[in-house]
């Protein structure tokens, strides 16, 4: 069995998911989330690609609960074979460096990847981050039905007041609170650590509904303070002030700046947007060791 998993979220772009799989099939095992409104055929896949674990249990919202339901699903499925390494990336991700290169990194450098900041954060709106979850937001909730609308108007009408009279929901005890990147690697000790804290702290997930973009805070709070041993660094590149897309859809102009960073992998890409630049990454990562 491989010693590393990578765990895949996607929600479009077949062909692009495919090329991401073939590059990696052959060296880590695969467990890939697809969101259920997605027009990927899952079925096909499962026929093409025998060796990796496909799923589609959840309408994944931007910014929403699901967000943090979807990674913790593909956590607890891939920690049932007990790896040494969990990788958590996108499918709109593309690996810098090769599987070998991937492979040596993580048993030489021995840690997991984790962005975790003390919260208030000075360059994140909201008070520094807490009110992603102190206030109740509307992300949950994205139905055109005549009941989800009056929900969000009640919603956002509990917010507003929330801000005019300075109340805020109650944080989970106990913890300091920490933010970062969506995107990390675990080692297994880390694994470990983040689901037992869960198992343990029934009521903590449950503090994160009705926020936003807390798929940036639920780990990170809890691996934050741990004894485990992690990097405070990024896995991927990004460009987050570029645009005209925040953060940017790198293309082939991107193509210097992707190559000289330091990271595992780059995003996001889209082969609608630009091909070119996908394929002369992957040309590159694929001719070196």
């Amino acid at each position: 069995m491989n010693e590393i998993a990578i765990l895949i979220i996607a929600h479009k772009n077949q062909e692009q998911l495919e090329l991401l799989i073939n590059n990696l099939v052959s060296d880590f095992d695969l467990y890939i989330h697809i969101d259920t409104k997605s027009t990927i055929n899952k079925e096909e896949l499962i026929s093409k690609y025998p060796n990796v674990k496909f799923y589609s249990k959840y309408n994944i919202i931007w910014s929403g609960y699901t967000q943090i339901l979807c990674p913790l699903f593909l956590f607890r499925e891939a920690s049932k074979s007990k790896y040494q390494y969990y990788i958590l990336i996108s499918a709109q991700d593309i690996p810098l460096i090769s599987n070998e290169a991937i492979k040596r990194r993580l048993k030489e450098e021995d840690t997991s990847y984790v962005v975790s900041d003390k919260l208030p954060l000075p360059q994140w709106k909201f008070n520094g981050g807490f009110d992603r979850v102190q206030l109740f937001w509307e992300s949950d909730v994205v139905g055109n039905s005549l009941w989800d609308k009056l929900k969000r108007k009640v919603i956002c009408n509990i917010k507003k007041n929330q801000r005019k009279y300075n109340l805020r929901r109650p944080l989970y005890k106990g913890v300091e609170y920490y933010g970062g990147s969506t995107w990390v690697i675990l080692r297994y000790d880390a694994m470990e650590y983040l689901l037992n804290f869960i198992d343990k702290n029934p009521k903590y997930l449950k503090t994160f509904k009705y926020s936003y973009c807390a798929d940036e805070l639920w780990l990170q709070t809890i691996l934050g303070t741990s004894d485990c041993k992690t990097k405070n660094e990024h896995i991927t590149y990004l460009d987050w002030f570029t645009g005209p897309e925040y953060p940017r859809t790198l293309r082939i102009d991107d193509y210097d700046a992707i190559i000289n960073s330091p990271h595992f992998f780059a995003r996001k890409f889209d082969i609608d947007v630009d091909k070119e630049v996908v394929h002369k990454i992957l040309e590159r990562r694929n001719s070196t060791i």
